[in-house]
């Protein structure tokens, strides 16, 4: 008879996600997940596997968040380039404020993509679908006269979220929402 278990797993695996988030893989060993997160070494150990994949697990969670939430703000019907300024300064609002760790997925490419092939592997997912999001919302834009025919909507996304990873690093680094903002607004004149 199997055990019922004394936790739920998806509330764990948030809380996982916001240790990793704020301490990063390196820094954060299974005796801190146990503790903090209340559940025993064996429990974590049969729902999620190892730290590693505990930790994959966490970010593939947060990166599909943020696909969903970029999905809801590129199908806002305003002009593209009000719909991306938001987005930029929503961004900016939320990896500013109080002691942000700021971007989870940028944090783990940073930290681990360079010799971890699975944190490689779903940064360049999670690339290409921010990617297409873009791409997608920047030729319905061009439909509508909006951005002129001549820009490749495709090297735009791939500008835009080069710009998201950008703003992301120096939000952490430095935490000057000026002068991030200063680089939204030059980036969003690639959309003129």
């Amino acid at each position: 008879m199997s055990r019922v278990k004394e936790f739920d797993e998806a509330e764990v695996l948030d809380q996982a996600l916001e240790l990793f988030r704020a301490r990063g893989f390196n820094q954060t060993s299974f005796a801190d997940l146990t503790t903090e997160l209340g559940v025993s070494r064996q429990s974590l150990y049969d729902t999620y596997g190892d730290k590693q994949t505990l930790f994959h697990s966490a970010l593939k969670r947060y990166l599909d968040r943020a696909v969903e939430g970029l999905t809801r703000k590129l199908e806002d019907p305003s002009p593209v380039r009000q719909v991306i300024a938001e987005l930029f300064e929503r961004m900016i609002a939320g990896n500013c404020e109080g002691k942000s760790p700021g971007c989870f997925m940028v944090n783990s490419m940073v930290e681990l993509a360079p010799h971890d092939p699975d944190t490689r592997a779903l940064a360049i997912a999670h690339a290409r679908a921010v990617e297409a999001l873009f791409a997608s919302r920047l030729s319905a834009a061009q439909r509508q006269g909006e951005i002129a025919r001549t820009k490749d909507p495709i090297a735009l996304a791939r500008f835009l979220y080069s710009t998201i990873l950008g703003m992301a690093v120096s939000i952490r680094a430095f935490g000057d929402r000026d002068s991030v903002r200063d680089s939204t607004r030059i980036a969003l004149q690639v959309l003129d």
